[in-house]
């Protein structure tokens, strides 16, 4: 348990009942103790690492019942702002970082807008054949020369991806002196006149493979959010093929739609 917690426990416990009990108490009780959770989080009187006040102090500050407690921290837990682990308590995780991917953001320029720090570590950046994947998604020959980027991506010095990009030989040569530890790929392109305009991206979830295992310090198997994208130029050309894995505690997708559409964003949270 953190310093903080020790020392704050108390003050902790009675800035959630304080918040509890000037919410409106026309709303349920287990979505005002959530609110009250959540406004002590987002106050810093609760940081990522430390653990919340168990479900029975909870329940005798509030006089709430234990499984109303349990239905508000089930209700954080499902926003991703706590994890659960048996056998231990309800911890608090990092803030999540959102990134709408209605914008063509690189990397660099997202954690930018983030207050966070980006930065790379290349793995390598080498010329050869494509593979078939992404031949077909730079409509390229099957088998034709092109560039590929392996590259570990951290924010705030954390690893948090491993990108797997693969160019057309055209483009991938105007990468060779670029500065790929702490730059953009989109910026240095940008220098040479390729505008990025648009991209197509394709989601799912998968085990971690034993190079990006390796590379991010888990267990193989370990459950990686896949971004497949291709990126296209301001004429249409696609000009990148790129095949992500974000770790699992690192990303989170928000999605909202209506009747005119829909808006879908990334988020790297709690953990990131």
């Amino acid at each position: 348990m953190s310093s903080h917690v020790k020392s704050q426990g108390g003050d902790v416990l009675r800035a959630v009942t304080r918040r509890f009990a000037a919410l409106d108490d026309a709303q349920a009780a287990h979505v005002r103790l959530a609110a009250a959770l959540r406004e002590t989080i987002d106050a810093g009187d609760l940081r990522p690492g430390d653990p919340l006040p168990g479900d029975a102090a909870l329940s005798d500050a509030t006089g709430l019942a234990r499984g109303t407690v349990r239905q508000a921290v089930g209700t954080l837990r499902g926003e991703g702002r706590v994890q659960t682990r048996q056998g231990a308590r309800t911890t608090v995780l990092t803030r999540p970082r959102l990134q709408p991917f209605s914008e063509l953001l690189s990397f660099s320029a997202w954690a930018r807008t983030i207050d966070a720090v980006p930065s790379a570590r290349v793995v390598e950046l080498a010329r050869g054949a494509a593979g078939d994947t992404a031949a077909d998604a730079l409509h390229l020959a099957r088998g034709a020369g092109a560039w590929s980027l392996l590259r570990v991506r951290l924010l705030d010095g954390e690893p948090t991806l491993v990108e797997r990009a693969t160019y057309p030989e055209t483009i991938g040569a105007l990468l060779v002196d670029a500065e790929l530890e702490h730059g953009s790929v989109y910026e240095a392109l940008a220098e040479h006149g390729v505008i990025v305009a648009s991209g197509h991206h394709r989601i799912s979830a998968v085990g971690a493979d034993r190079q990006t295992a390796l590379l991010l310090n888990v267990k193989t198997g370990t459950p990686f959010l896949r971004q497949e994208r291709t990126v296209y130029a301001s004429d249409g050309t696609p000009i990148e093929h790129s095949d992500d894995l974000w770790r699992g505690d690192a990303i989170v997708l928000d999605a909202a739609n209506s009747a005119q559409g829909s808006l879908l964003s990334r988020r790297a949270p709690d953990g990131a």
